[in-house]
């Protein structure tokens, strides 16, 4: 097989997470959940906003933020509640070292560095690029919760409430502020009146 195959393979297995549901939403009663893709996504663009303000390299955290949940596409999203329950908790960094053992040794060396850095920023400690990483993840949750909210649906305030704790960099904690006061739909209701 050659590496482009098994690249092709591998973004085929990347491609589950268009698919997969963040399960934590169905607990707060949301019908149709975002993806894991897009989640990761959003991620992505934050990482960058939040690493540009606080002066770390924005392309890594941005990649950061791309690849955090990569490993997901073998484990599933496991909300907090169901990770109570499991006798073995595989770390990331081993799920994605599995995923990409056959992928070219450069490549699999990038991606298992990257969802390594961005799961040691749990600790608050590692890269400042991590860190705006790990930002991203939260404040992306806590947009979502708030734009579930405006859709009606009343249980968001716990999901809300966990990631204002969980915001580390200065410009994150802007960010949270921020989206905390500003409704989801203010972006376009105020376009074209700027």
């Amino acid at each position: 097989m050659s590496d482009a195959d098994r690249i092709v393979e591998f973004g085929y297995e990347v491609g589950q997470l268009k698919r997969l549901p963040r399960a934590g939403w169905l607990f707060a009663g949301v019908q149709h959940p975002e993806s894991v893709a897009a989640h990761s996504f959003r991620v992505g663009v934050l990482a960058y906003a939040i690493a540009v303000q606080e002066g770390a390299n924005p392309d890594r955290a941005a990649t950061l933020g791309l690849f955090h949940d990569v490993p997901e596409a073998r484990t599933g999203d496991i909300p907090y509640v169901g990770k109570l329950y499991l006798d073995v908790k595989v770390p990331p960094e081993a799920v994605a070292r599995d995923q990409v053992q056959h992928l070219p040794a450069p490549l699999a060396a990038h991606i298992e560095a990257l969802v390594a850095e961005h799961e040691a920023a749990k600790d608050i400690g590692h890269t400042p690029e991590a860190r705006c990483s790990r930002d991203a993840d939260k404040l992306e949750l806590l947009l979502q919760a708030r734009e579930y909210q405006a859709a009606g649906v009343s249980k968001m305030e716990r999901f809300i409430q966990t990631m204002q704790a969980a915001v580390v960099t200065d410009t994150g904690k802007a960010l949270l502020d921020s989206a905390l006061r500003i409704a989801p739909s203010e972006w376009w209701e105020a376009f074209g009146r700027r």
